[in-house]
């Protein structure tokens, strides 16, 4: 009697863990299927990220570089900027380095509206800060792709 009891406790146990896998993978599923619909289509911080890291080789790389003959007049320059900016758009990055980013920037558009990124109006711009050395600044990103228009 007592074996029959055993065998009854190992079926329910084996249902219980079959239940539970279930419950898990079906929660998996869901969560993935509601983060895939929430940015689909959507490659604002994409896009944001890759201008961002265009701008800071451009500014660090070039710009800089080839501000002032010296530290005193580098500082002098910089200065100037540190509320209006440097604007650095998507058509001077595309010149840059012989054209090292033209590629990258020809693939920039909006992936839900089908929009193409404004190549003078989309724009990454640097604010130089003291002490004006060569990573002393601080940066914002202007997409011009239509994703305004879209959260309307």
């Amino acid at each position: 009697m007592e074996k029959l009891k055993v065998d009854k406790k190992k079926g329910v146990n084996k249902n219980i863990i079959i239940a539970v896998v279930v419950v898990v993978l079906v929660a998996v599923v869901a969560v993935a299927g509601s983060m895939f619909l929430l940015n689909k289509g959507d490659n604002k911080k994409e896009l944001e990220k890759s201008l961002e890291e265009m701008g800071r080789d451009f500014y660090e790389n070039l710009y800089y570089d080839q501000i002032g003959g010296s530290a005193d007049e580098r500082t002098s320059l910089l200065s100037k900027f540190t509320t209006v900016g440097i604007k650095i758009d998507l058509d001077n990055l595309g010149r840059y380095n012989n054209g090292e980013y033209k590629d990258k920037i020809s693939e920039f558009s909006n992936k839900k509206t089908k929009e193409k990124c404004s190549k003078t109006d989309t724009k990454v711009v640097v604010y130089p800060k003291s002490p004006f050395g060569k990573t002393d600044y601080k940066m914002e990103v202007e997409l011009e792709c239509g994703f305004e228009k879209d959260k309307k």
